[in-house]
């Protein structure tokens, strides 16, 4: 059983190697992103492993190696300017410890003396720069240990002493995309744009609600008095995210404050058997002439009703469609070079029985040729049964038992809770910037005592529940997979008032905010 354990964690070595340069076809304009370096304890608790390699720490877990909370900073997949190889070592084929170099004159002259040599774990910058911390060296004796230069003192309390520096690192790298709501134009969002003719006398205007109640309808102003609602316009102005130029713009906005992904909500009509509702948005998106600086997701949302629905029947020509999608290069992917597919509402995948969403996922699986990471919203679904549906791990966008008590406060006091409720497995965490939608009185919702909304969300509270998300990742055990990645809602639900996407008022304080709290990378937010 030994041998079989250290064979599983010597993959590392030839894995490693084809993992981190997974993904190294994206566009140039987009560096390969860092990867969580995360620290594991052996079995006999003497023996400290750090892996980059998600599937390598799965397989350590599985032997019974105990991985430490947080990461041991981020290393980069690739070689890149200023960079150098972090090599590891252990004393023999069958030992449990290991050390960790980045000096090629004390690898060779280890290996000289009989240890065997690893590979390559990662890439670590030679000198510090904007970010980056420095990873240091510790032993007892026993030992070694890397640890970042902020735990110095707790190590050398704990009886190790300091080997030296070994590179520089990230101490932290969130990658933070937010869903985009793709139906602001002409037959996006039919129930709007003919209620909108109904109610305000406009003819195909997909704003209806939003423009109105920023305008001050009295639908706003007789229910809601002395509100503020000069937030409900984009700075771009009222867009049509059908046209390549909008999506250039919103691309711009969210990569300037350093978001690395849009999770594009795709709707398949199963009365016209085709794509519908969001599909020129996301078309828009493939067109735009800035795309590859930003990866991109779908979510498919199969809601439990007609037409929205997707029966088994029509799995083929789904799968053959998000085909389309997934072979694109900037699709987003997980930290072992796997692309992501999402699922934001899986009820409405044929009877929404385990089976059926297990069928469809193989299906696009099947016709993508690919070995897709499939992540199952939360919301609707059992997190506990997500992988007995045949995906990965769940995900969430947002908290519909805080939105339901209409309360932000209740949203914080829970979120974290929120997130316990997926198993132990790999998981992708969120943040709800807002819920309100008042705009949708009286176009979609004309009875106004059952309009939802937050009368105590404040920009306060949207930065706590960013502290409360990058918490919730500093104490993880979970796999690596995807822990570093965080789900927005939204960038632009203007009708349910999840919006981070800079507007008329409030310019970019949503995307400030994040690229403050995450220490996201990018010149800072173009509103």
């Amino acid at each position: 059983m030994r041998r079989r354990i250290i064979g599983l964690l010597a993959l590392s070595a030839a894995t490693v190697a084809a993992l981190l340069t997974a993904g190294a076809s994206q566009a140039a304009e987009k560096p390969v992103p860092p990867v969580p370096f995360v620290e594991l304890v052996s079995p006999s608790g003497v023996g400290r492993l750090y892996t980059a390699d998600p599937r390598e720490l799965d397989a350590a877990t599985a032997a019974g190696y105990r991985r430490q909370p947080g990461t041991t900073g981020f290393v980069d997949r690739t070689a890149t300017t200023g960079s150098t190889p972090l090599f590891r070592l252990k004393p023999s084929a069958t030992a449990s410890k290991w050390l960790f170099t980045a000096s090629t004159q004390e690898r060779d002259a280890l290996i000289t003396q009989g240890w065997v040599s690893e590979g390559t774990a990662g890439y670590v910058a030679t000198r510090p720069g904007a970010g980056l911390v420095q990873l240091r060296r510790f032993t007892n004796g026993s030992e070694w240990r890397l640890a970042l230069e902020p735990r110095t003192t707790e190590l050398l309390n704990a009886g190790y002493t300091l080997d030296g520096p070994v590179g520089y690192v990230r101490q932290n790298y969130v990658r933070a995309g937010a869903v985009y709501f793709g139906m602001f134009h002409s037959g996006g969002h039919p129930t709007i744009i003919q209620r909108t003719k109904e109610i305000y006398g406009r003819d195909n205007d997909w704003w209806g609600g939003v423009r109105d109640f920023h305008d001050g309808t009295h639908y706003a102003t007789d229910n809601w008095p002395g509100e503020d609602w000069s937030n409900l316009k984009p700075s771009i102005g009222y867009y049509d995210d059908s046209q390549p130029a909008t999506l250039e713009k919103q691309i711009t906005q969210a990569t300037s404050a350093g978001l690395s992904f849009f999770n594009f909500y795709y709707y398949w009509d199963n009365t016209k058997q085709r794509q519908d509702l969001t599909d020129k948005a996301l078309d828009a998106f493939l067109q735009a002439s800035n795309k590859d600086s930003i990866d991109f997701t779908v979510g498919v949302c199969a809601h439990p009703y007609a037409p929205l629905n997707i029966p088994v029947a029509q799995y083929d020509a789904v799968a053959t469609n998000l085909a389309h999608y997934l072979q694109q290069d900037n699709t987003l992917r997980t930290n072992d070079g796997r692309k992501i597919l999402n699922i934001c509402d899986a009820r409405g995948l044929g009877d929404g029985s385990n089976a059926q969403v297990k069928q469809f996922i193989d299906a696009v699986r099947a016709k993508s040729g690919q070995d897709l990471y499939v992540m199952i919203n939360q919301a609707g679904f059992d997190p506990q049964q997500v992988t007995n549906a045949g995906a990965n791990s769940p995900y969430c966008t947002t908290d519909g038992p805080s939105i339901e008590a209409r309360s932000y406060a209740t949203y914080l006091r829970d979120q974290r809770k929120f997130y316990n409720q997926a198993p132990t497995g790999a998981y992708g965490r969120c943040v709800l910037s807002d819920f309100d939608e008042r705009p949708r009185y009286p176009i979609e919702n004309t009875d106004v005592s059952k309009i939802r909304w937050m009368p105590d969300q404040s920009f306060c509270g949207f930065r706590q529940a960013v502290r409360n998300a990058t918490a919730d990742m500093a104490a993880s055990t979970r796999p690596s997979t995807v822990d570093n990645y965080l789900f927005l809602y939204a960038w632009n639900e203007w009708h349910e008032g999840g919006i981070i996407e800079p507007n008329e008022r409030d310019g970019c304080r949503y995307l400030d905010i994040l690229q403050a709290e995450l220490a996201l990378q990018g010149p800072g937010c173009t509103s």
